[in-house]
């Protein structure tokens, strides 16, 4: 009896036995290509579709022209782009060739160099002696020759063309006037373009630092004429010219004095100066040329200074 309880006890006191999963029925695979569909996790990721047949004779057609062949474009679509981006409605023509290989300076040149020569007008002044504070004025003339060396400093591209805008470099010369003086200048010429044709109207300026280095030399037993050394003086002039072919100028010079107590009369300056307004022009051309030419033989004869 008590061996009948203590097998019941143990069987119903034993865990029951797992249920049994069914396992999954076969996928039946077709001959002519993979299952599409979601995939089963246990059969692993589905095998995507093939890619449709590529037809040969197709034509690549662009959505929104109108030709299906390059450029794809007409006329509307070009216009609206120039339109959009604020260009011409026309493509402009190229920029004419170059002339004079840039001797003459042209928008459409890089680096050029250019010889000019300047004839004016001027109103000098100087102080009578470094020990008298008198001040001599006089009309004269003044002439002018100066290498320039033009660096493009601004740029504008136009198209495939390039002109330039600004220029900045340096340059050096020889200043005349009356009485047989010379100086001699060194320092920086700059040109805007305001425009980008051959004979474009242009904005001119130039500084430069000057040095004696011949005139007259005045005593109380008078006057002989030497080369001189001075103290660093300074000119500068501003135009409004038409291309690289000539400018009207006005500007001024100051000669510092020389007026030290250590050396002798005959080697002091007395400062002085000018005021001038004249005509500069690349020389090329002929006229400034023979303008400053004609002036600095006329100074010379007509003018005596006090």
């Amino acid at each position: 009896m008590s061996l009948t309880i203590t097998l019941v006890a143990g069987i119903l006191a034993a865990p029951a036995p797992a249920a049994v999963r069914p396992a999954p029925a076969p996928v039946e695979r077709s001959a002519e290509g993979p299952i599409e569909g979601p995939a089963d996790p246990a059969l692993g990721p589905a095998i995507p579709p093939p890619p449709p047949p590529v037809d040969e004779a197709a034509t690549l057609v662009i959505v929104g022209a109108d030709s299906d062949v390059p450029p794809y474009a007409d006329d509307a679509d070009r216009a609206a782009l120039r339109q959009r981006f604020g260009l011409s409605a026309a493509a402009e023509a190229p920029p004419p060739p170059v002339r004079w290989r840039c001797w003459i300076a042209d928008p459409t040149c890089g680096f050029n160099v250019e010889v000019n020569a300047t004839s004016a007008y001027a109103y000098r002044l100087r102080q009578g002696s470094v020990s008298d504070p008198t001040v001599l004025n006089w009309h004269s003339a003044r002439v002018q020759y100066d290498l320039w060396l033009n660096i493009p400093a601004a740029v504008e591209t136009r198209g495939a063309a390039r002109y330039t805008r600004l220029t900045l470099g340096p340059k050096g010369g020889v200043i005349a006037s009356d009485d047989r003086s010379f100086w001699g200048n060194i320092g920086v010429a700059s040109r805007y373009w305001l425009g980008r044709g051959r004979f474009a109207p242009t904005i001119e300026f130039s500084g430069a630092l000057t040095f004696a280095l011949y005139g007259a030399n005045r005593t109380d037993t008078g006057t002989t004429y030497q080369s001189r050394r001075s103290p660093l003086g300074f000119t500068a002039d501003v135009g409004f010219g038409i291309g690289g072919f000539g400018a009207l100028i006005v500007g001024g010079q100051f000669d510092s004095p020389l007026a030290r107590t250590d050396i002798s009369d005959a080697f002091k300056i007395a400062s002085s100066g000018m005021f001038f307004v004249g005509f500069r022009g690349n020389i090329l051309w002929g006229a400034p040329a023979v303008a400053a030419a004609g002036t600095h033989a006329a100074v010379l004869r007509a003018v005596t200074p006090p």
